[in-house]
């Protein structure tokens, strides 16, 4: 009980102050989401990724087995609420969108910065980074089609794929790494800069994006998301480790980020093509607010039962 209490008060309160603030704010003076999310996207995130991974001691084996967990627990947690939604009867409309609401996590501005406060080494954020393209990547194609929108052509799911900068910047961290390349020591203390800016910035943003969700506490809908989206699926994920016998920092990195509450990126793609937003942006505010106590006994069951 002392270590929960220990998470709580160390790691997640002051992630959750942080977005407090960012909602405050977004109240008190109207933030610019747009500027925000650029800086976030195009400068800050790709320097946060490109540094750990670049510091880390990635191998190839340890990339293929993240890849290879997060994918199947991303898709059998879709299996998984494709089926509740058709024993509970829901509309297409509700079916795709309860499923896109428990299958895809906030991995970026919520689980970079998580990682960041919950390990001092570099690796567990190189880790969260390749969850988070596999993430993205699964989102932009899997997620895409599930909208069930006309404008989910598998062309243009591989093209927004395409554009999202982080995934060339792991690619040439990777290969400077792999060359035994340097980094010019101001570029590197830029992107020091850059990267020790991320955090704040991100939960930010995050809160500001909340402040902007119109809560519903009586769909029982977003409960049952919330459910299969924050224990569920971290649950499944520390199984997964077993069978595929990963241990040590990649299976708490891998089943912590797995308990994250749904991705802001849902909201932005349903109000795009017009599929239940209220929903699912009523789904990310109660996941995140729920996630302060998930999170925490996720955390605090990862770090019991899975030793470094």
């Amino acid at each position: 009980m002392e270590f929960f209490l220990f998470v709580f008060l160390n790691v997640i309160l002051p992630i959750f102050i942080t977005i407090s603030s960012g909602y405050v704010l977004q109240y008190l003076f109207t933030l610019d989401m747009k500027t925000l999310a650029k800086i976030h996207l195009y400068l800050l995130m790709p320097s946060v990724l490109f540094i750990n991974v670049y510091d880390s001691e990635l191998s190839g084996g340890m990339v293929k087995s993240v890849i290879i967990t997060i994918a199947s627990v991303m898709v059998l947690i879709y299996a998984i609420s494709y089926g509740i939604a058709k024993i509970r009867g829901y509309s297409r409309v509700e079916r795709s969108i309860f499923i896109s609401t428990t299958t895809f996590f906030n991995g970026g501005n919520y689980s970079i910065p998580l990682m960041q406060t919950l390990y001092a080494n570099p690796i567990a954020v190189a880790i969260q980074a390749i969850i988070s393209v596999t993430e993205t990547i699964m989102f932009f194609t899997l997620g895409v089609f599930t909208a069930g929108n006309s404008d989910g052509s598998f062309g243009k799911a591989i093209m927004r794929v395409l554009k999202m900068p982080f995934i060339y910047i792991i690619l040439a961290s990777i290969i400077l790494k792999r060359l035994d390349i340097g980094i010019w020591n101001p570029i590197r203390q830029t992107l020091d800069l850059l990267s020790g800016s991320f955090s704040g910035i991100a939960l930010v943003t995050l809160g500001a994006q909340l402040k902007e969700t119109k809560l519903d506490f009586g769909n029982p809908r977003i409960y049952l998301s919330s459910f299969v989206k924050l224990l569920i699926a971290p649950v499944l994920a520390y199984v997964l480790t077993l069978i595929l016998d990963i241990e040590g920092i990649i299976a708490q990195v891998v089943v912590i980020a797995m308990g994250a509450p749904t991705a802001v990126k849902v909201v932005l793609t349903s109000i795009e093509l017009g599929n239940d937003p209220e929903f699912a942006s009523q789904s990310v505010m109660i996941s995140t607010i729920l996630s302060a106590i998930t999170m925490t006994f996720v955390i605090w069951m990862a770090q019991l039962i899975i030793p470094l």
